[in-house]
């Protein structure tokens, strides 16, 4: 009998660890101080991933440096693509000007503003200011299901951002992220054309949007991976675009050697952009170039979104493993 028992017990699945929402694991200020290492020593090039956190101060991509990148990823100020780390024009604008400049300061205060978790306690306490530790540790543990373990450290990370934004506790004040009495220009959405105006000069000709970030500062147009500052942006009527002929906008092709026009060059690549916002920093695209000629191309594409998947739910296991 007691034998039965052990092996019922044994059966007995584990208690669920209990994961607060996310948040970011370090303040706005120790952020800014990864990214000033990481500025010091690779400056704007893209750098490894591996390479980007040894600079930071982490041996290996464990637990701590993995939330740590998440975190500068929320403050919106650092972007990775295919396993390498850049600054955002936010990270750079804070890391390159000087601390007195107002381009520096209004990317710091858009930057605390950056982690969800962040706008929404700032948005509900509203003008009536953030109240004691006490109380603000039961707000989160009994309303936003916090880990009791984890409430103090975000707040320390949530009192450090504010002081560092100097965006003082005892009144929120007034940001891009509230209402103004104001005429408010419209909102951009995922194929608007867009002109980019930076320091009083415009960037580029009109381009489509083919994706926004998450917390809604950033867009991504054609032709580029990097994201550019919403604020800066100005919707344009497409109807007042000249389109060259036999070119999508944004396409622009590489003049060849002689009069003679490559067959390959003959014409742009029709090209399909779908993206999905998903949850937290973590959000999907997929380009899609010219037009299926066979199923076996359907099959093939349907295999590497399969091998894709496969590779994220690894990835996603390492991580479990590694935090707990």
């Amino acid at each position: 009998m007691e034998q039965e028992i052990q092996g019922e017990a044994a059966k007995k699945p584990s208690k669920a660890r209990h994961r607060s929402p996310n948040y970011p694991s370090i303040g706005l200020k120790t952020a800014v101080a990864k990214i000033t290492a990481l500025y010091k020593k690779d400056g704007l090039a893209p750098s490894q991933k591996l390479a980007a956190i040894n600079h930071m101060g982490y041996e290996k991509l464990h637990s701590d440096a993995a939330r740590a990148l998440s975190a500068l990823k929320s403050f919106g100020l650092i972007e990775e693509n295919d396993e390498r780390l850049k600054l955002t024009q936010r990270g750079i604008d804070i890391v390159a000007r000087q601390p007195d400049d107002s381009r520096r300061v209004d990317a710091i205060r858009v930057a605390a503003m950056g982690p969800e978790i962040y706008r929404e306690l700032l948005a509900y306490y509203g003008e009536s200011g953030l109240p004691s530790d006490a109380t603000l540790r039961s707000e989160l543990v009994a309303v936003r299901k916090f880990n009791p373990d984890s409430v103090d450290a975000m707040i320390r990370a949530f009192k450090e951002t504010l002081d560092f934004a100097n965006l003082p506790d005892e009144k929120v004040i007034e940001s891009e992220y509230k209402e103004t009495g104001g005429e408010q220009p419209p909102a951009i959405k995922i194929g608007d054309f867009v002109q980019w105006e930076s320091g009083g000069q415009i960037q580029f000709e009109a381009k489509r949007v083919r994706a926004l970030s998450t917390d809604g500062l950033w867009a991504f147009v054609d032709g580029s991976d990097t994201g550019l500052p919403i604020e800066e942006l100005t919707i344009v009527s497409v109807d007042s675009i000249e389109k060259p002929v036999g070119l999508h906008i944004g396409f622009v092709a590489p003049k060849p050697p002689g009069n003679e026009k490559p067959a390959h060059l003959s014409a742009a690549p029709k090209m399909r952009s779908y993206s999905w916002a998903l949850s937290g920093d973590f959000n999907a695209r997929m380009d899609l170039f010219g037009e299926a000629q066979t199923e076996e191309d359907i099959e093939a594409l349907a295999d590497y979104v399969e091998i894709t998947i496969k590779a994220l739910k690894r990835s996603l296991k390492a991580s479990q493993d590694a935090a707990s």
